[in-house]
């Protein structure tokens, strides 16, 4: 047995003639998360069983449990004030005793009685058998004794029982039927008094301070105080000794508490609380005091020994006046995550260290971060059997590093939690000396060493949590010597290696929890020389996110208690056992995103108390009937989405189950809507896009209560039904790649998500959209055949976040209504008939990410408010009749932008140098504008187009929009293509059909990671850059339509990604360079460079070097010649130049001749043109169809 801490002791819950034992709530430790168990003493007796629940609990002394009880007098601890409060326990253990009890004598201040009964006598309504204990109470009106129980400085006088032992038996001690009528009579005897009147007034002077939920308080009336809820009194005197408001709180299924509810609140504690100068234990929690600090008069309280304020939302310092409650033995001053706005805090610790009683210290979640005399007050704290310390910020300054290894005054501490603090180094090497450690919680810190190998010396551990650490190397095979492990966390660590196999001989492991860490080994089996218990305590097993290759263990079926399975995210492939099935504990199966082949066993349809079967995105395959889920009556979460299985169920199922969770995401239900489904009235989230369904949706699907339903991709028709409002707070809807027709219907009010991309919907936006849904989060109609003009309730909708109306038939001006859209992020109208000015309130949008006004009628230059869109990544504002220059502030403002795409406007002007600011840009798209000047030298500076930031884009990634794809068109590779879901793989520069002039700057050619560069249809001069085989990423070149001259790079040979190249018409010469490369493509890519040869083109006239030049002399002889050459042409030009003019100038017929040819020449010229001008040629370029220009 344990010690039993005054903590564990709570008032009476109803009446005062009951005493209950509890355990205080916890939100951080799983070994209290049981949370307000109580075990209650009547007011004459009670059957306590399994007392080893009671980890806490120790002072109830007994002899020795390897030791035999020989005839003797057995001594049990009973604090006796006054004789109305007989406290008895008698505490057996199953072992060897001394026969069965003769007789009992009992003496109790002047009482003195001799009991006898029959062997093996039982006390009627009371149970013994092996491994029990029995606690018997009569009328214990004295919290304060008990809390003493066994503390010799505490210890009032005995009562002694006597036990004359006959024989030798084995079985456990049995309370003879005798006492209870004895303790009765005693008990009658009792002549309590009522509580003292100016306490009276005082408590209800204080109830009177409070609001908030009093009907917890409603029995406080009458005169006797004593008989209130939460008061307790001194059955001598009358005095109040206990005051206990703790407000009821309810943790989840992992620990946690979510929501407090009916809590008393007040700005501060009433002062009348002094008039309780008996008071010894105080409990406030988990209520609510409005972010007042602790009242100093707490101080003055001289006997209390037991102060919870745990989660009372008190703020500020810790006054020290606590420390003067010298007699202290518990203190609980916690706060949990839920806690946000108010937070205790102390500058130092000093009047700690004046508790020297203390045993018990809470002081989670207290800013401690300036307290930097810690570890040298907790030295002093010499009796502190359970500390916590669980995220005060220890670790946020340089004096906190590594400070407990200077905490030596620890030897008796059996709880030591400093978790979520940030401590970092190894882990405190002096921990090692702490042997009595039970529960040993370092979690959420940056210990980033290896486990060290002392902790497996640490026998009597119970509860150990080193998660969240960053711990590296593997795990000590030596953990499986800590036979008394029942929960071993290691989660969200770096551990590699496999798991050691001593591990899965541990008997009493209950939870196992290897959760996100780097294991990748093979898991082993038990080793041969295991004690016969493999996993048979194992409730939980967690390798969630680890890297392990392996199939599916076999022996797992071994584990027979198993509640929770959660192999997700790992490597596991092979078939699924069927001896899983046999697992018949099971409540949570998760095998999610994995290898798995093979089929569905059979036989998981026996898991009756499974709540969780988890097997999407694997590579199950074969059919699944109604036998796999036959006897599945308590399943909440079935997801068995992304995998080749059919789901065939009979029309006339009817399922077991009501879950709440569906996803069959890519398999095959269809081609009908399952009518099992049907029944399904709790469902909440039901995933059915791509399953093969082409039907016509059901009329009673539409009133399922769901809040979140994608039948995406998919091919079910007809109109769109008006939809239920579910009982929650939002509904999300995905139904994009469907064929719904008609126009939008009316949808539930607390619609959040809509997305209904590529359907057939026609007809206008209704009008009321806004009063309809007025808190829509993303609404995507993209793709649809949607007309008119955009409604002006929409802009009422200032929730939304993403709004995309793109690739529709939408027209008139777009409204300049967007000031107050704080939160949007993606605006897209791209592909519709919108006219008018972009709307300078777009400007004031100013959380945008990604404005999409491409492919509209849009004209006038870009408001200077977009400026303020400082987060912006994509701005898309291609295909329109924008006019102007190029803004030099969005290279000054959008320090952030990927993508700027302003193709086929009307610009004019230079590209402004601000643009090279935009380091991050990846596509460049300025083409088919009338930009003049010369490429910028400073391009060479955006890093965003270098290898070395080409996989860092997050483009298309928005957390608040889960179906939302960015796309976009480019014109690459000689044609125009759309990029979706590979655009933030795309870099590209595109400055094509502009009036550039110039050089291409030799700086392009650091830009290694380009995939297209388009400089074409310029005016461009000079050399190809020599080094421009550097760009080893390119994909599509296109210097074509310039008056670039010289020689093609040899480097250009190097470009093995090339898969189009255009050089055509310029004056490139020389051979085309040899390789592997440049010879693959067509000889259009050459054309028109008349001084360009080698294959594909024709050979080079020659392909010797040129002769080397002659000596001087010989060159002077040639530049002789040469001069005569010319001589004799011009003399010979003049000659017969003249020789004709003379001879028409003397005969007047060839005069007449030669103007009647030239008359007819032209005439049939004139005829030839206008007949081509009445006949245009099909395959001319149009600014519609910018793809129908050919080279």
């Amino acid at each position: 047995m344990e010690d039993l801490p005054p903590s564990a002791l709570r008032a009476p819950s109803r009446s005062s003639s009951s005493f209950c034992l509890s355990q205080s709530p916890r939100h951080h430790d799983s070994s209290w998360r049981n949370n307000h168990q109580k075990w209650c003493l009547g007011p004459r007796t009670v059957d306590l069983r399994n007392l080893s629940l009671f980890q806490h609990c120790t002072r109830l002394h007994a002899p020795p449990s390897e030791t035999a009880i020989s005839p003797t007098r057995l001594h049990v601890w009973l604090p006796l004030l006054h004789p109305c409060r007989i406290f008895v326990v008698l505490a057996p253990f199953d072992r060897s005793i001394p026969g069965d009890p003769k007789s009992i004598e009992i003496a109790a201040i002047g009482v003195s009685m001799r009991l006898h009964a029959p062997a093996r006598a039982s006390a009627p309504g009371l149970h013994t058998s092996t491994r029990q204990s029995t606690l018997l109470a009569c009328e214990a009106h004295a919290p304060h004794a008990a809390a003493s129980l066994g503390r010799a400085s505490h210890t009032p006088p005995l009562m002694t029982a006597t036990l004359n032992m006959g024989r030798y038996y084995s079985y456990s001690y049995t309370v003879l039927a005798a006492v209870i009528p004895f303790l009765l009579q005693i008990s009658n005897f009792c002549c309590c008094a009522t509580c003292i009147e100016a306490e009276r007034l005082a408590l209800l002077q204080f109830k009177d301070s409070l609001s908030g939920n009093l009907s917890r308080l409603t029995s406080w009336t009458g005169k006797d105080c004593c008989k209130w809820e939460g008061v307790s009194c001194n059955n001598s005197t009358g005095n109040v000794v206990m005051l206990d408001l703790q407000n009821p709180v309810y943790p989840d299924l992992f620990g946690y508490i979510l929501e407090v509810s009916d809590q008393l609140k007040a700005n501060a504690v009433d002062p009348s609380l002094l008039e309780l100068k008996y008071l010894e234990h105080l409990d406030l929690s988990w209520n609510d005091f409005m972010g007042s600090q602790i009242p100093t008069f707490f101080g003055s309280m001289q006997r209390l020994r037991y102060l919870n304020l745990s989660n009372a939302r008190f703020n500020g310092l810790v006054p020290d006046e606590l420390g003067d409650l010298s007699g202290l033995h518990a203190l609980d001053l916690s706060s949990g995550a839920s806690e946000y706005e108010f937070q205790l805090s102390a500058r130092n610790l000093q009047w700690l260290s004046r508790l020297s009683s203390l045993e018990i210290l809470d002081m989670s979640w207290m800013n401690l971060q300036n307290a930097s005399d810690i570890v040298q007050v907790l030295n002093k704290l010499t009796l502190l059997a359970d500390l916590r310390l669980s995220s005060c910020g220890l670790g946020d300054g340089d004096h906190h590093v590594n400070m407990f290894h200077d905490y030596v005054n620890s030897t008796l501490l059996q709880h030591f939690d400093i978790s979520v603090n940030a401590l970092q180094g190894p882990i405190p090497d002096n921990i090692k000396h702490m042997r009595a450690l039970k529960v040993l919680d370092l979690s959420a810190n940056v210990f980033g060493f290896t486990i060290p190998p002392w902790l497996s010396s640490l026998e009597s551990l119970v509860h150990l949590n080193l998660g969240n650490n960053n711990l590296t190397g593997e795990i000590p095979n030596g953990l499986g010597n800590l036979s008394s492990l029942v929960v071993l966390d290691l989660s969200f660590n770096s551990l590699e290696g496999g798991i050691p196999s001593s591990l899965w001989n541990l008997c009493s492991l209950e939870v196992l929890d290897l959760t996100m860490n780097r294991l990748n080994e093979t898991i082993a089996e038990p080793s041969k020389d295991a004690s016969g218990c493999i996993g048979s305590s194992l409730e939980k097993l967690s390798l969630r996110w680890n890297r392990v290759r392996s199939p599916l263990p076999e022996w797992f079926s071994q584990f027979s208690k198993l509640k929770i399975l959660d192999l997700a995210n790992n490597s596991f492939f092979g078939p699924i056992p069927a001896s899983y099935g046999a697992l018949t504990k099971l409540r949570m199966l998760d095998f999610s995103r994995n290898h798995l082949n093979g089929t569905v066993p059979e036989s998981f349809g026996q898991l009756s108390l499974l709540e969780k079967l988890l097997m999407n995105t694997n590579f199950l395959q074969g059919t699944m009937t109604e036998a796999h889920l036959a006897n599945l009556s308590r399943l909440e979460e079935f997801d068995i989405g992304v995998n080749s299985l059919a789901l065939r169920i009979k029309s006339d199922w009817l399922p077991p189950f009501q879950v709440n969770y569906i996803n069959m995401r890519s398999c095959n239900i269809g081609p009908q809507f399952p009518p099992w489904l049907r029944m399904q009235k709790r469902v909440i989230t039901l995933y059915l896009s791509n399953t093969s369904i082409a039907d016509v949706l059901p009329q009673w699907l539409p009133n399922l209560n769901f809040s979140y339903l994608d039948l995406s991709l998919n091919q079910i028709r007809g109109k769109l039904p008006t939809f239920s409002k579910p009982d929650s707070f939002y509904m999300n809807l995905y139904l994009s790649s469907n064929k719904f027709e008609g126009p939008l219907p009316t949808f539930p009010s607390i619609l959040n998500r809509l997305d209904l991309t590529n359907n057939l919907i026609s007809g206008r936006i209704p009008e009321d959209i806004g009063t309809m849904t007025p808190t829509l989060d993303n609404l995507l109609l993209s793709g649809n055949q949607i007309t008119g003009s955009i409604p002006n309730s929409l802009c009422r909708v200032n929730t939304l976040r993403v709004l995309d109306l793109s690739k529709n038939m939408l027209s008139g001006d777009i409204p300049d209504c967007w000031s107050d859209f704080q939160i949007l992020v993606v605006l897209d109208f791209s592909a519709n008939k919108f006219s008018g000015v972009i709307p300078a309130s777009i400007g004031n949008a100013t959380s945008l990410q990604s404005l999409h006004l491409s492919n509209n009628s849009l004209h006038g230059e870009l408001p200077s408010s977009l400026r303020n869109c400082t987060s912006m990544v994509i701005f898309d504002g291609g295909e329109n009749r924008l006019s102007g220059n190029i803004p030099r502030w969005i290279g000054e403002s959008m320090s952030g932008l990927e993508i700027l795409r302003l193709r086929s406007n009307k610009f004019d002007g230079t590209i402004p140098l601000e643009i090279c600011h935009l380091i991050e840009l990846r596509v460049l798209d300025l083409a088919d504008n009338n930009l003049p000047g010369t490429i910028p030298v400073c391009f060479g500076n955006l890093r965003g187009m270098t290898s070395g930031y080409a996989a860092m884009s997050d483009i298309g990634l928005y957390k608040w929009s889960t179906t939302y794809g960015e796309n976009m068109v480019q014109f690459m590779k000689g044609k125009q293509l759309e990029y979706t879901k590979t655009l933030k793989y795309l870099i590209n520069m595109d400055l094509s059909h502009n009036k550039l002039v110039g050089i291409i700057p030799e700086e392009l050619t650091s830009l290694t990671g380009l995939h297209g560069l388009n400089l074409s249809h310029n005016h461009l001069t000079g050399k190809t850059p020599d080094m421009i085989g550097n760009i080893r990423s390119l994909e599509s070149l296109d210097f074509s339509r310039n008056q670039l001259s010289g020689t093609i790079p040899q480097t250009m040979s190097a470009l093995t990604s090339l898969s189009h190249l255009n050089v055509s018409y310029n004056n490139l010469s020389g051979q085309i360079p040899s390789g592997y490369q440049l010879q693959t493509f067509d000889p259009s890519s050459y054309i028109g460079n008349p001084q360009l040869c080698g294959f594909p083109l024709p050979k080079c006239a020659s392909a010797d070097p040129p002769p080397p030049p002659e000596a001087d002399n010989e060159g002077a002889g040639n530049e002789s010649k040469i001069e005569w050459l010319y001589i004799c042409m011009s003399a010979g030009y003049v000659s017969g130049l003249w020789g004709v003019l003379g001879v028409m100038m003397l005969k007047k017929k060839w005069r007449e001749a030669y103007f009647s040819f030239v008359d007819n020449v032209k005439e049939r010229t004139i005829s030839v043109f206008k007949e081509k001008v009445a006949t245009p040629n099909r395959t001319s370029r149009t600014r519609g169809n910018p793809m129908e220009w050919s080279w």
